[in-house]
């Protein structure tokens, strides 16, 4: 693949496992919140219970659904009125549990060989991030080895829609067929990308058997295939 000249990666489930991420964050944040607030409003609180709220929240604003740090918030400031706090006090203890939720997010743990293989490419090309979730990649290790990294809450639109995609593509400088972007998301990486004209590689980790093909360039189960892909 002589001619591609900048990657550019998608974050949850790419460069790292999101689901046990994200259960430590909640935790941590549920945990935070019991300590501010008095027991009875934190009383049923659990995964399923936020998600029950974070649902109607999302029904009734669908303009926010992508910036998932405003939902919960939104989620949270619904949560603490329904159980008798002022809406001054339900935004004050959302705030809170956002900072606390958000600070435990950047904790990932990449996949094995993510960051000695990110360390070679960055030699050799420009990386950047494209993603739909609120992770800080720049604020983590990682961030060492790219150049920005764009998040869905901060555009009208999340993958698959071009536009986080072709703000990359501007910021880089180069044309749709310089770029290969890799994600594990069939949909929000591979075709949204594929629509701009940037080549894909799908990054399939737990080895999922799909229903139909796949249309990606390249698949791979660990990201120092990219290294023979880009040879």
């Amino acid at each position: 693949m002589k001619s591609i000249r900048a990657l550019t990666f998608d974050l949850d489930n790419t460069l790292w496992e999101t689901d046990l991420s994200i259960l430590k964050a909640e935790d941590a944040m549920a945990a935070h919140l019991r300590r501010l607030s008095p027991p009875a409003w934190m009383v049923g609180f659990n995964l399923d219970t936020f998600r029950a709220v974070r649902k109607q929240v999302v029904e009734e604003q669908p303009a926010i659904a992508h910036n998932l740090t405003v939902v919960r918030r939104e989620t949270l400031i619904r949560w603490f009125e329904n159980h008798g706090a002022t809406k001054s006090i339900a935004e004050e203890l959302a705030s809170e549990g956002v900072r606390m939720f958000y600070e435990e997010r950047q904790k990932v743990e990449p996949y094995p060989d993510t960051v000695e293989t990110l360390e070679v490419l960055a030699k050799t090309y420009p990386l950047a991030a494209i993603t739909n979730g609120n992770a800080d990649l720049m604020a983590m290790p990682l961030g060492q080895y790219f150049q920005f990294s764009l998040q869905s809450q901060n555009f009208p639109k999340p993958k698959p829609d071009p536009v986080m995609f072709e703000e990359a593509l501007k910021r880089l400088a180069i044309q749709p067929n310089e770029c290969l972007h890799i994600g594990d998301d069939v949909e929000h990486d591979v075709i949204g990308a594929n629509r701009l004209g940037i080549r894909t590689v799908w990054f399939n980790a737990r080895a999922h058997v799909p229903e139909n093909d796949v249309p990606a360039d390249h698949t791979i189960t660990n990201l120092k295939q990219l290294l023979n892909i880009l040879k």
